[in-house]
């Protein structure tokens, strides 16, 4: 009875226990469920966060660009209105030189160029045409022709493209959105940004959003304090514009293709404020994480601007996490395992907690030792793809990141580095997806207000899955200290420890690439070799110390009159070299700037010095020599200066001394000889002289004026000493004006006695050069009241040689106001047919070397004959000067030479003189 009683409570027993078992699988399948869906839901959060985390940073990354581009066009603006405000005269060369300089196309992307808008008072405006046309621009016109009390051509556009130049002489003020900026930067002096606009250069094409920033120009005494002031004082504007879509995508590399931007000037309700993008946001951002929407407005110009952002379904890609969803569905599919599993294995329950528990020991292990690995390792370690889009990040210095860890992922190299760095890692990259490798190139980024110098490795990560994108794995190491010690080691290698300056070894190299250069460009180098007077005894009477702060100080001295491109070296003891490039393209000039030079160095030195309060003196022998010269290299150049160094110490110390003895003494007497001339042009010892003219019957026809110069000490210095002295200083500028002007007067003078004399004044090419020449001579002309018919400027035919348009548009301007032009000097030099043709002259002066022999050498006698009949045949007057003979006469006037200068019939005299026989005469 009992065993039947046990026989049937053990079938009850095992059937509650499998009863428990197979509810427990579905309960477990349950659970492990909620498990999985708790975890997805965490990780949406997760994912959210860092989404509106990662668009609140492509906003203010985008905002803050769109200023940073904003400001470099300002600064555009800043620079070239400098350059007006520091130039008397705008040249259209110089202006060509200055923006081009800047590099826009590379620097500043997107700007259209630089332009300058005159403002033009209307009845100026036929003048101002028939200037530009002067200057080159022969089609030049103001455009569109209206009638209004002021103009606003643009004068001045670089680049010069065929774009640009539609704009050119195009009157800004004609479309009513620009004169609202030039008006608003004309009263409030400040930076004035256009609605937008059409621009000039876009006429003829599609609609494109174009805009202008604008900022005035004024008189230099105009005054600022009042808007009337600056209304009045306004000369006119500098500009630039720009295209909004070329704007944007000079700035690719600071947007996100992921991010739709759309850019409104004021109010985004209206149509006509778009200046960018698709106005219709919700339609292009379908798909995109709700709520992730921004607007900013940033003021530019006076105008301000709106800027609505919102991310496009691209951007979600960059947040996907794959993991999460494999995870969320092997956790499904693990929960409905387990319930199956656990009713299928309950008996082998125990002996599957043991496998687990060992298999989870041995991953956690292998897992501990890789984290151990990778904690070890101090370099930054980058999981990327081809793009350089960053997938994974670890580092055990994380300090050494620009921004928190988490915010690298999913993110691109290209926003965390510089473009030249990025550059390098795109590079890099390239080399790892063809090679499998890549290693050893090196960059630089600010970290924390330091420098830092990494050196970036990649490998190429091979994949077990066939098709699937590669992935590389880029180690980032700092290098900062190895690169400080290579720093280190230059600096001792190529730099004297004691001053700072280069040393033998750098002044050496820099002397072969100065040779060489010299050599191919024809300018001319000075080497100045300097050794300090009487160093030993103040060194050995007042120590090391004192002297090494003697030579610290006699080297900051030099420093700062090296200019850029120059070297100050000290090769040792006592011993300095200075480096001068480029300082003439003769030699005979290179020696005159040479020593100049070296004064300076020497008075410089002659200064005390100031050690420990106490006033110690010492000079400087100093010793030059100049290169290229023959075959000699650098030691050779050394030498020469080390040698011209000692005889200026055997010379009595703090002296100079060239080691081309001749060049020594010419440089020197040229030196004196300019600033005795400097003097005699303010002392008043400048006189001017006139040697008379006459015709075929000996009559007085006119002169031309002479100058002279009579020195306290020196007597008469000959024109043919003084006047090349005059041209290479400079000084030829005033004393040419002052010529012209006793030209000017004397004619006035004559002209009132009723006596109708020409009177002819030399003028030199520099002279004649001169930006406002035209300006100059006319001004003296209306000063004076002279008859401009009656003034000859007598030129050399070396002026024709180069810029022959410039030429003929100069004495074209003169011509018109009545001044006649002569060929001085005419069969020396150039002598061609084809520029007589084509230049407005009056007359011809033959060289007096042709007269001299005539008419016993037949050479002279056909040369003479030959200019005559040219002459004639181009309805030239011809003047011979250099006449002294009767017989030299008699040929001339049988040849039917208009007028003859020379001894025979005057001599030079003074002016004054001449003037009163001539008027007591009339």
């Amino acid at each position: 009875m009992s065993q039947t009683r046990q026989h049937q409570k053990r079938p009850r027993t095992e059937e509650h226990r499998w009863g428990l078992l197979a509810l427990t699988g579905p309960v477990l399948t349950v659970f492990l469920l909620g498990l999985t869906f708790l975890y997805w839901q965490g990780a949406q959060r997760e994912a959210d966060a860092k989404r509106h985390q990662a668009f609140a940073v492509s906003v203010e990354r985008i905002v803050s660009s769109l200023k940073d581009r904003m400001a470099t066009y300002e600064l555009v603006l800043l620079g070239v209105k400098g350059y007006y405000d520091g130039s008397d005269s705008i040249d259209r060369d110089e202006f060509e030189a200055y923006v081009q300089a800047l590099r826009l196309p590379e620097t500043r992307p997107g700007l259209q160029g630089v332009a300058y808008v005159l403002n033009l008072p209307a009845d100026e405006l036929d003048a101002h045409v028939e200037q530009m046309r002067n200057k080159g621009f022969l089609s030049y016109n103001v455009h569109p022709q209206v009638a209004q009390s002021h103009h606003t051509p643009i004068t001045h556009i670089e680049p010069q493209s065929s774009d640009n130049l539609k704009a050119l002489g195009f009157d800004v003020s004609t479309i009513t959105t620009a004169r609202e900026a030039l008006d608003r930067a004309r009263d409030t002096g400040k930076l004035a940004l256009t609605s937008r606009l059409r621009l000039q250069q876009d006429v003829g094409r599609d609609a494109v959003t174009g805009l202008v920033m604008y900022l005035p120009l004024y008189r230099k005494d105009a005054d600022l304090g009042s808007v009337e002031g600056r209304q009045r004082g306004i000369v006119g504007w500098v500009s630039a514009p720009f295209r909004m879509n070329d704007l944007l995508q000079g700035m690719a590399r600071q947007l996100y293709s992921d991010i739709d931007l759309v850019v409104y000037d004021g109010d985004p309700q209206s149509a006509e404020s778009l200046l960018y993008g698709d106005a219709n946001l919700a339609a292009a951002a379908q798909g995109a994480a709700p709520g992730l929407r921004a607007t900013q407005q940033i003021a530019l110009g006076g105008r301000t601007w709106t800027l609505v952002m919102q991310p496009l379904p691209a951007f979600e890609q960059r947040f996907k996490d794959r993991d999460d969803v494999l995870l969320a569905a092997m956790g499904v599919a693990l929960g409905l395992m387990a319930g199956v599993l656990t009713w299928v294995m309950a008996t082998g329950r125990d002996r599957a907690l043991g496998l687990a528990h060992r298999m989870t020991q041995a991953l956690r292990s292998t897992r501990d030792d890789l984290e151990s690995t990778l904690n070890a390792i101090p370099d930054l370690l980058f999981e990327v793809d081809l793009e350089g889009r960053i997938h994974h990040y670890r580092s055990a210095r994380s300090t050494l990141l620009a921004a928190p860890p988490e915010m690298f992922l999913g993110r691109l190299m290209d926003e965390f580095v510089p473009p030249e760095a990025s550059a390098g890692w795109h590079a890099a990259l390239q080399a790892a997806h063809d090679t499998g490798y890549s290693m050893g190139h090196q960059y630089r980024l600010e970290l924390a207000q330091q420098t830092h110098w990494f050196e970036l490795s990649i490998a190429r990560k091979e994949s077990a899955t066939p098709g699937q994108v590669p992935r590389f794995i880029a180690l980032s190491r700092d290098i900062t200290e190895r690169k400080l010690a290579e720093a280190r080691t230059h600096q001792l290698a190529y730099f004297d420890g004691l001053t700072g300056l280069p040393n033998r070894r750098m002044l050496l190299d820099r002397l072969d690439h100065a040779l060489a250069s010299a050599r191919k460009s024809g300018q001319v180098g000075a080497l100045l070799f300097i050794d300090l007077d009487d160093f030993k005894q103040i060194n050995d009477a007042r120590g090391h110390s004192l002297g090494d702060e003697l030579l610290k100080q006699v080297a900051q001295r030099l420093a700062q009159l090296q200019r850029p491109g120059d070297t100050v070296a000290r090769i040792g003891g006592d011993e300095f070299v200075m480096l001068i490039n480029d300082i003439a393209t003769d030699m005979e000039s290179g020696g005159r700037s040479a020593l100049l030079a070296a004064e300076a160095v020497r008075a410089t030195l002659e200064a005390p010095y100031t050690i420990d309060t106490h006033l110690y003196s010492s000079t400087g022998s100093i010793g030059i020599t100049l290169f290229p010269k023959r075959s000699e290299e650098v030691e050779d150049l050394l030498r020469e200066a080390d040698t011209a160094m000692y005889r200026a110490k055997d010379l009595g110390r703090n002296r100079i001394r060239f080691y081309e003895t001749d060049m020594q003494a010419d440089v020197q007497e040229r030196l004196a000889l300019e600033q005795d001339l400097k003097k005699a042009s303010a002392e008043g010892q400048l006189t001017a002289f006139v040697q008379s003219q006459v015709d075929a019957s000996g009559t007085v026809i006119g002169g031309e004026l002479l100058m002279r110069w009579n020195h306290p000490v020196r007597g008469n210095v000959p024109p043919s000493r003084f006047i090349p002295v005059a041209e290479s200083s400079g000084l030829i500028l005033r004393m040419g004006d002052w010529m012209i002007l006793q030209a000017c007067e004397t004619l006035a003078r004559l002209h009132a006695a009723g006596q109708e004399l020409l009177i002819s004044v030399n003028v030199s090419e520099r002279q004649f050069r001169q930006d406002d020449f035209v300006e100059r001579v006319l001004g003296m002309l209306a000063q004076t009241g002279a008859p401009a018919a009656l003034l000859i400027l007598e030129v050399t035919e070396s002026l024709l040689i180069e810029h022959l348009d410039d030429t003929i548009a100069r004495m074209s301007d003169l011509v018109r106001h009545g001044v006649r032009f002569s060929i001085d000097d005419f069969g020396t030099g150039y002598s061609s047919l084809a520029y007589l043709k084509r230049l407005p002259l009056y007359e011809l002066k033959i060289d007096k070397s042709f007269v001299q022999d005539t008419p016993d050498d037949p050479n002279d006698t056909a040369i003479v004959q030959s200019i005559i009949s040219v002459a004639r045949h181009l309805k030239l007057r011809v003047v011979a000067e250099g006449v002294e003979t009767r017989a030299q006469a008699d040929f001339l006037v049988a040849s039917q030479c208009d007028c003859l200068q020379g001894y025979l019939f005057s001599r030079p005299e003074p002016l004054q003189g001449w003037l009163t026989r001539q008027l007591g005469g009339g």
